[in-house]
């Protein structure tokens, strides 16, 4: 019986392809694992994208009508700046009237 491999040898190297067999079931379910885990991470980082994506975008429209806003609240500040400016003129003119009126009648009366 010497002209085939031992018995011994043949279980030998069966038991050794069979480890090597698990070891290569194992790493396959691993690796499934992994790329089933990325699969539902790139899901969820997609859905999370497009929420940053709408949030950027409503942001931004948000910003344009505070510019929008900014625009007309200085429009409105500058024009009642030029209010207030030709109400303190009108004040100044008036006062400045009366004060010539009240030195007219002081001196009309000195005269009399």
């Amino acid at each position: 019986c010497s002209d085939g491999p031992h018995p011994d040898q043949i279980d030998a190297k069966i038991d050794k392809a069979m480890i090597q067999c698990n070891e290569a079931e194992n790493l396959c379910k691993t690796y499934e694992h992994i790329v089933q885990r990325l699969k539902e991470e790139r899901i969820s980082f997609d859905k999370q994208l497009a929420a940053l994506e709408r949030t950027m975008q409503s942001k931004q429209r948000d910003n344009d009508e505070l510019l929008l806003l900014s625009g007309d609240s200085n429009h409105a500040r500058d024009g009642a700046q030029q209010n207030l400016i030709k109400a303190k003129c009108s004040f100044q003119d008036s006062k400045a009237c009366r004060t010539r009126e009240i030195r007219e009648k002081e001196q009309q009366i000195k005269i009399r």
